[in-house]
């Protein structure tokens, strides 16, 4: 789920993590969470006013050295980055200023916060690099156009981006911070990983730092909102349409097939490995995050969509013929 990978992007508000795990956590303290910005890592309390960040731009220092963050959200009216604005409240991030980009369909439209009423404006590198950490929720294009410049010398903040266009790139630290948040040690431009991949990994890990793995299958059931909002209403759509009896097969335009009542083990474009590049992500990510070998076997098996039902009717057993699998009804 697309924003379950988002959430798992906020590296600087990941303090929930403890030794029971098994693996050394990322420090608690306010300067300890901003790690992912920062070129300092230490285990006790530091004052607020030490040197977190090493670049020198005199905006950035005076408000990461104040032990708050100016942030922007690049999408953040999108299912994507409404999660990341979620995080940032429930977490209590220490937010000095958050500012929202969006297109020009988006420019001008007010987004209540706890931060306040925060006025989406008009993308733009300039007005992104005012800031201190940047979110980008879009896609890779975009990133691929933005990151590096929006990040660029020693006065452009941090980049934290979702999107796949930096995660097997050399130099880039592809980051689960429970994991390797070290990696992160004076990097301005930090890829998130596929959320198959980020939340596999956290229970994957500990098992390998303790025992050592020699082989890795997965399987997984993906989610709609990997198209975003777009993706998750047609899912809704198609299933309501089904079971009201206005359609005995769902209507896709946003996916290849219809998701409702129905398994698909096929998303992104097949390898010449004969496996999907969704498959694949995540045996390259798992290799990178972990620091195994190019020829450590992963495997992933993935169906797309799992088969839901909202509640038990009469109409249950008929649509049951619509899906390889029973329908899941509460």
């Amino acid at each position: 789920m697309k924003f379950s990978t988002a959430a798992g992007a906020l590296f600087a508000i990941s303090s929930s993590a403890s030794t029971v795990y098994g693996f050394a956590p990322a420090p608690s303290s306010l300067t300890a969470r901003a790690l992912t910005f920062s070129s300092v890592h230490s285990v006790r309390e530091p004052s607020r006013r030490s040197h977190i960040a090493s670049f020198s731009n005199r905006r950035t220092t005076i408000s990461m050295s104040a032990g708050t963050f100016n942030v922007g959200i690049v999408g953040a009216t999108g299912a994507v980055g409404k999660e990341i604005v979620g995080c940032l409240e429930k977490r209590s991030f220490p937010v000095n200023g958050l500012r929202i980009f969006g297109s020009e369909r988006s420019a001008g439209k007010e987004v209540d916060t706890k931060f306040g009423k925060v006025t989406v404006e008009l993308f733009s590198e300039e007005a992104a690099r005012e800031c201190d950490v940047v979110f980008l929720a879009v896609d890779g294009d975009f990133s691929l156009k933005h990151a590096e410049n929006i990040c660029a010398g020693d006065d452009g903040p941090v980049v934290i981006d979702n999107s796949s266009a930096f995660r097997y790139k050399e130099g880039i630290p592809l980051c689960v911070p429970e994991i390797n948040a070290e990696t992160t040690k004076g990097k301005k431009l930090i890829a998130n990983p596929n959320c198959t991949t980020a939340i596999g990994l956290m229970a994957v890990w500990p098992l390998h730092k303790l025992f050592g793995l020699t082989k890795m299958v997965m399987s997984t059931y993906q989610a709609a909102s990997g198209a975003g909002q777009p993706g998750m209403d047609e899912l809704v759509e198609g299933t309501r349409s089904v079971l009201n009896g206005e359609r005995d097969v769902a209507e896709n335009k946003i996916f290849a097939h219809p998701l409702p009542f129905n398994v698909i083990p096929h998303i992104d474009k097949f390898q010449e490995n004969g496996y999907t590049k969704e498959e694949m992500k995540v045996t390259w990510e798992t290799r990178k995050i972990c620091g195994l070998a190019d020829d450590f076997p992963v495997r992933l098996v993935l169906m797309s969509h799992v088969v839901l039902c909202y509640k038990c009717s009469d109409q249950c057993e008929k649509n049951k013929s619509h899906s390889h699998f029973a329908l899941l009804c509460q």
